[in-house]
């Protein structure tokens, strides 16, 4: 890998995202002094094995740590050591490629009922294998080239940008990723939401400002976000740049790709309850498991009776009634019609529309 990438118009790094970045030297400045008070990194995550890195590839987002640990260790000691090369594909053949096969192939692949990343694992190997990336080296240098848009964009449903940000970092591409750690670091730095392009093309930038690998400059945000460090830039007097002193203590997430908007959770509470704390602007439509127009009631995501805050004691969240979670109102309403025939009716503890 070349150890310039190319260029911006004004000397910035393209960092190879197919959303125009409106990143401004001011911004740089901030963020660079906010990332000289980050304490240094202790960890690492670069995995050196391709079928690790599929497995990786659909577990590791929009779910908790502590799952995503569980799962890939379950996948280390339980599956990988009878695996080599492509016998993933055969062992996948012997589950129906249906909700009931891809649970039962979740469960012994990682041990959790996420059946839709077993579907998500089965689409991402026949997309590696169409262009024969099967083995980790082939992986590596694939992502030593690769950009979203032209390589992964629409390839898998569900994995988005952060979430092929975060696959080529584990191949050491040195690149940052757009998670909300990250997000809400440079959005304190700078004073305003950013983009996803935007939170790259900074970061990147104050790493270089630093001279320090980028990759690096986003384990040390990550890390600092995950521990609750709460410096902000050196002599800002800024509030601290990782503080969340209203935040609802749910799942954090080590990628954010949702993709779409709406999205719907079934049976699934570790990403509603990470879509919840990571979108606390936003809305969910409360509807039955199969949506009809007896039971469609539209909330804000801090809602008392939604969120764990007001109702802790509530033991699931997506088993008996659907979750569907948007940003914006107008887009739960067409999707009720849609899935329902009628728009929802607005709670009356919230109030999501008033």
């Amino acid at each position: 890998m070349d150890d310039e990438a190319p260029m911006l118009p004004g000397g910035r790094p393209d960092v190879g995202l197919f959303w125009p970045a409106m990143i401004n030297d001011a911004d740089i400045t901030r963020v660079t002094e906010a990332c000289r008070a980050l304490p240094e990194p202790v960890g690492d995550y670069l995995i050196d094995d391709y079928l690790t890195n599929l497995v990786a590839t659909v577990v590791d987002f929009q779910t908790h740590s502590t799952a995503v640990e569980r799962a890939l260790l379950h996948f280390s000691t339980q599956c990988r050591p009878a695996l080599d090369g492509l016998d993933l594909v055969e062992l996948m053949r012997l589950f129906p490629a249906d909700e009931r096969g891809n649970t039962a192939l979740a469960q012994h692949l990682w041990g959790y009922d996420l059946w839709t990343r077993a579907q998500m694992l089965r689409e991402l190997v026949a997309y590696f294998s169409s262009i024969g990336v099967t083995d980790q080296a082939r992986l590596r240098r694939w992502a030593t080239d690769a950009t979203f848009d032209e390589d992964f964009k629409g390839r898998v449903r569900g994995l988005g940008p952060a979430v092929f940000q975060w696959l080529v970092m584990r191949q050491g591409v040195d690149t940052v990723k757009p998670d909300v750690h990250l997000h809400r670091f440079a959005t304190r730095a700078v004073g305003r939401v950013l983009s996803d392009a935007d939170v790259v093309e900074v970061v990147v930038a104050a790493a270089r400002e630093l001279g320090r690998p980028a990759h690096r400059i986003d384990w040390a945000i990550w890390e600092a976000g995950r521990s609750g460090f709460s410096g902000g830039a050196a002599g800002s007097g800024e509030p601290p740049l990782l503080a969340q002193p209203d935040a609802v203590a749910v799942p954090r997430t080590r990628a954010q790709g949702w993709s779409g908007d709406p999205v719907s959770f079934l049976d699934n509470d570790i990403d509603y309850l990470a879509w919840t704390g990571a979108n606390p602007a936003g809305y969910v439509l409360n509807s039955e498991r199969e949506p009809s127009p007896r039971y469609l009631v539209l909330h804000r995501s801090t809602c008392y009776t939604m969120s764990p805050r007001g109702a802790a004691d509530a033991r699931t969240w997506t088993t008996a009634y659907r979750k569907t979670c948007a940003t914006r109102v107008g887009s739960l309403v067409d999707w009720a019609i849609a899935h329902a025939g009628r728009p929802p009716a607005p709670c009356s503890r919230c109030r999501p529309e008033g």
